[in-house]
């Protein structure tokens, strides 16, 4: 008896002391996670309706959600970074992606089946999130693109079913048509409203088959056929009244022009969807695929989400990063913060406009990664008002296209 009771008394004993150390063990896989995030609209709350699922399955797992303005994001983010308490995740613009470049904490190394995890995203919206020397530093939410929207009763009224057209064409298909829209509509006088914009710009660059960097963006490779191509292409719209000369040579607001009806297209940002979708009531309008010269090509842009380097809490960071990021959530968030997405293994069915936001995702699924390891280049950003300036003049005819792409490599070139 004396011997039963003994081992009860150890069982007990160690039966607590086994609850205990699990207690223990608990308490200290409770995680708070820093996320610093910004808005354009209600990505914040979307966010986190987002990632409910995961924090119900992971109770452990805290979200401590810090939302700044943008005017004093990148200040925050030095200042925490230089405090030596960065945040466990943030949202992050691919401008931070190239100016945090070596604090963020790279997934290479610290994320199993890495390749695996990358394989959906888009090779533009990735390229963004990629170190020099190869590794991925983030990855994509959103995404941006440059895009086509068109007036489809002008194009209507002038004989073009501008929808289905606009799935197969090229160049000439597309010249063809902005001078076809304005024979068919008197009172129209241009055909087309583009950006004052070298970003925006850079569209037809790429479809062109050129870019601004050489292979390995060491140097400048701007003065080469393809680009000269493009140049007088541009020019050849303008000479032929197909772009009203206000915008590029003045001051006007081609996103005006078109809201009005004064042009029958316009080149801008995919954030147009939203905004017309909101302003445009007396025709219908439709985002529709770029034309093809050499490829098929936008110019991507977009948002990702980060870790950092010394984050207190990483190994928690990255698995929330991963979960936020994959197929089924990243369609989630992107429908609801009405943005493309940055992957290209997920359609995506919006509240509205669903059609204009696939056609831009055709085109930004089909672009090349050089777009976007052009424009994360800081050298060629440096000389962003300059190649403006030189396309300008060459529209004056101050200077041949020819000349203005010379002197947009030669002072490319003074950077590197």
């Amino acid at each position: 008896m004396k011997k039963l009771m003994m081992l009860l008394v150890l069982g007990l004993v160690l039966t607590g002391a086994l609850w205990a150390a699990g207690a223990q063990e608990s308490a200290a896989e409770e995680v708070t996670l820093s996320v610093l995030w910004f808005n354009d609209a209600n990505e914040s709350e979307v966010f986190m309706d987002t990632i409910q699922d995961y924090l119900e399955a992971n109770p452990n797992v805290k979200v401590d959600l810090q939302l700044v303005p943008f005017s004093d994001y990148e200040k925050r983010l030095k200042l925490m970074i230089a405090g030596g308490n960065p945040p466990d995740l943030a949202r992050v613009t691919n401008n931070h992606v190239a100016m945090f470049v070596n604090e963020l904490l790279p997934l290479d190394g610290n994320v199993e089946n890495l390749d695996a995890v990358l394989k959906g995203f888009s090779p533009a919206s990735l390229a963004f999130a990629t170190h020099p020397d190869g590794s991925i530093l983030a990855l994509p939410t959103e995404a941006t693109a440059n895009g086509m929207i068109v007036n489809v009763d002008l194009f209507a009224d002038a004989g073009i079913d501008i929808r289905e057209l606009s799935k197969s064409w090229d160049w000439d298909d597309w010249y063809d048509a902005m001078q076809q829209v304005k024979r068919g509509n008197p009172g129209l006088k241009y055909a087309l409203g583009y950006d004052f914009s070298p970003h925006r710009w850079s569209t037809i660059l790429y479809q062109a088959g050129g870019r601004f960097l050489n292979e390995d963006e060491t140097a400048m490779n701007f003065n080469t056929p393809e680009t000269i191509d493009a140049l007088t292409f541009f020019k050849k719209l303008h000479d032929d009244d197909l772009i009203p000369p206000s915008v590029w040579m003045g001051s006007e607001n081609p996103q005006e022009l078109f809201q009005a009806g004064l042009v029958a297209s316009h080149i801008g940002g995919s954030w147009l969807i939203n905004a017309y979708a909101n302003e445009i009531t007396d025709f219908e309008w439709a985002a529709v695929q770029m034309p093809k010269r050499a490829i098929r090509s936008s110019v991507a842009g977009g948002k990702f989400i980060a870790s950092f380097k010394g984050a207190e809490n990483e190994e928690a960071a990255l698995d929330l990063m991963l979960a936020f990021s994959d197929p089924e959530h990243n369609s989630m968030y992107c429908r609801d913060t009405f943005n493309l997405s940055g992957r290209t293994d997920v359609t995506i069915e919006y509240a509205s406009r669903s059609d204009d936001f696939n056609a831009l995702a055709s085109d930004l699924n089909v672009t090349p990664a050089i777009t976007a390891e052009d424009w994360k280049s800081p050298e060629l950003n440096k000389i962003y008002s300059y190649i403006r300036e030189q396309i300008v003049e060459g529209l004056l005819e101050n200077i041949s296209m020819k000349q203005a792409a010379q002197n947009i490599h030669d002072e490319g070139n003074k950077y590197f």
